[in-house]
């Protein structure tokens, strides 16, 4: 029996932003540490620490219970927030998290796994909590809040699919959500892309704190690792 394929989950990290994000701030003349702490915001902080060591911080500010073995080969020293005065570390600017002066860093995309045709009136997951207003078609979408997917972006955070600015309807449950297609084209296989840059026409996720009323932070450093990673 074939062993079916794994369900596409991906985050893309682009490391050439937060590269520049570092210069802009570091060009202020306020930061001289850069932020690390929480897995440096779901963004990996061994591969940011890799990427910022040559920019010339003073230190890097890192979680009390990191792992500092996979930190050894660093020039820059690690060191812990209380030793350091706030004002002087780069926070969520540097991954593009606090407005859009700054470019996000993190993309996050998943697969449609099915697309459905349903007529008005349809209750769309559990709670019915998301009627259908018209027939239309619902794409279901694999990835949930076991993966990070904040629960609160249920009927109000926007995903891209099918080149479309969609809203994602219905609960989010534990492995996949609903998206109220409205006329945009889409098959299984094709990638919903939840946030990543504005730039591109891809929601942002400042649009994801916007809908959710959590900061941008908290919902980057959900992401799980069970996402493919990958690094430009």
């Amino acid at each position: 029996m074939q062993t079916p394929e794994p369900v596409r989950r991906r985050i893309h990290i682009d490391l050439r932003a937060i590269r520049e994000n570092s210069t802009r701030l570091l060009g202020s003349e306020t930061a001289s540490y850069a932020d690390l702490r929480a897995d440096a915001y779901g963004h990996g902080a061994l591969r940011v620490a890799d990427a910022l060591d040559v920019e010339g911080y003073e230190g890097f500010i890192v979680s009390p219970d990191l792992d500092r073995s996979s930190l050894s080969q660093l020039n820059t020293p690690l060191l812990e927030a209380d030793v350091v005065n706030s004002d002087r570390i780069t926070g969520g600017s540097l991954y593009g998290l606090t407005d859009r002066a700054y470019r996000p860093a993190m993309r996050v995309s998943a697969e449609v796994l099915a697309v459905k045709d349903v007529g008005a009136g349809e209750g769309v997951s559990y709670g019915y909590s998301y009627v259908t207003t018209q027939q239309t078609q619902l794409a279901l979408v694999g990835v949930g809040y076991a993966h990070g997917v904040v629960r609160r972006a249920s009927n109000t955070a926007s995903v891209l699919i099918g080149g479309e600015t969609r809203t994602i309807v219905g609960a989010i449950s534990m492995d996949q959500f609903s998206v109220d297609l409205l006329g945009a084209e889409v098959a299984p296989g094709d990638l919903a892309i939840l946030f990543g840059d504005p730039a591109l026409g891809e929601p942002s996720i400042l649009d994801w704190q916007r809908a959710t009323g959590l900061r941008a932070a908290a919902i980057a450093s959900r992401m799980s690792p069970r996402f493919e990673r990958s690094y430009t």
